[in-house]
C-alpha cells in the first residue's frame, strides 16, 4: 500500500508540522441520521458502541478528509454498507470521535475493501466494531490496513481447549488453513507479526477442522531460507516441520526454541520445490 498524500508531504518536508484539510467539506455532503443504516451489532445499539450512522451521495464518505498532525493521523473510521437509497446514496457506520487512523484513498486493496493508516497499537476494529480489516503492514511509524464493512468470520479461532503447552497458543482451523495474525481479533493487534509457526495439526472433534499448537517467532535473520511446513511426511502431530532451501537449518533461523534431533532429508516443500525437510521439537 502507498502512503496518503498528506503523509508524503510531511515526509518530503513540504509541511512543517501538519497537512490539513477541511473535514466539513466532505462531511457536509453526508447526513448523519440513525435511519441511514442499521449500526447495531449483536443487539448492542449504535449509541452504546459509539457509532454514528451516515448516508452519503455518490462516492462521498464521512471519513475522506483526514488530518495529519506531526505525522499522526486524525480521522473517523467508517464501515461502508451497500446503497441505502434509490438515489444512489450509501450508508456508513462511523466512529463517533476522531481517532488515530486516517482513510487512505490511494491504498492498494482488494475490490470492495479500502485503506486506513493508523498510529499506535489499536487496529481499526478496536475503534469501530462494525469494520473488519486484514492483517496490518507496518510502514515506518504507521500501520496500513485494508478494511471492509462486511462481516467476516475468522478462518481460525484461538482456543485454550486444544491442550497445548503453556508456551504455545492453541487454535482450531478448517482443514488446510493456518492461523493469521488478524484472527487474534481487534483487541489483540499483532500488526507487525506476519505469521505464527505451527506444529503438525491433529484432527479436531469435527472432521472438517484441525487443532494446532503455534508460537510467534522472532524475526528470522537476513538471508534465512527455512519456513514452516506442516505436511512433512512422518512428522507426528505436535512436532514442527520445516522446509529449508539453503544451507541453514531451522535451528539457525528460528533460534534456541527449535531443536531438530535428526538430520534433514531431501524432499519437496509444501509448494512443490526441492528442499531439505526437518522434523523438530519446540524447546
Amino acid at each position: 500500500m502507498r502512503n496518503h498524500p498528506c503523509l508524503l508531504a510531511l515526509l518530503g518536508g513540504l509541511a512543517a508540522t501538519a497537512c490539513t484539510s477541511d473535514p466539513s467539506a466532505a462531511q457536509s455532503l453526508c447526513v448523519a441520521h440513525a435511519s441511514a443504516v442499521d449500526c447495531t451489532i449483536d443487539g448492542a445499539s449504535a449509541e452504546s458502541l459509539s457509532l454514528v450512522a451516515y448516508s452519503c451521495p455518490g462516492t462521498a464518505r464521512p471519513d475522506e478528509d483526514p488530518t495529519y498532525i506531526d505525522g499522526v493521523p486524525q480521522g473517523l473510521v467508517c464501515a461502508s454498507h451497500a446503497s441505502v437509497g434509490n438515489d444512489g446514496t450509501s450508508g456508513f457506520c462511523c466512529s463517533a470521535q476522531v481517532t488515530t487512523c486516517a482513510y487512505n484513498p490511494i491504498a492498494i486493496c482488494d475490490p470492495n475493501t479500502y485503506g486506513y493508516q493508523c498510529r499506535g497499537a489499536n487496529r481499526p476494529e478496536a475503534l469501530n466494531p462494525a469494520i473488519y480489516c486484514n492483517q496490518g503492514v507496518r510502514e515506518g511509524d504507521l500501520i496500513s490496513y485494508c478494511c471492509s464493512g462486511a462481516t467476516r468470520t475468522p478462518a481460525c479461532t484461538q482456543s485454550d481447549a486444544v491442550g497445548c503447552s503453556p508456551r504455545l497458543m492453541g487454535w482450531t482451523c478448517p482443514v488446510g488453513n493456518l492461523p493469521a495474525a488478524q484472527d487474534l481479533g481487534a483487541n489483540k493487534s499483532r500488526a507487525d507479526v506476519y505469521y505464527q509457526v505451527c506444529a503438525v495439526p491433529k484432527p479436531a472433534a469435527n472432521p472438517k477442522y484441525n487443532s494446532l499448537c503455534c508460537y510467534t517467532p522472532g524475526q528470522p535473520p537476513p538471508g534465512s531460507s527455512c519456513e514452516q511446513n506442516t505436511a512433512v511426511a512422518g512428522c507426528d502431530p505436535g512436532r514442527f516441520g520445516f522446509s529449508c532451501y539453503g544451507p541453514d537449518t531451522p535451528e539457525d533461523d528460528f533460534g534456541a526454541r527449535i531443536s531438530c534431533p535428526n538430520p534433514g532429508q531431501a524432499g519437496v516443500s509444501a509448494e512443490g520445490y526441492p528442499a531439505t525437510l526437518y522434523c523438530c521439537d519446540f524447546q
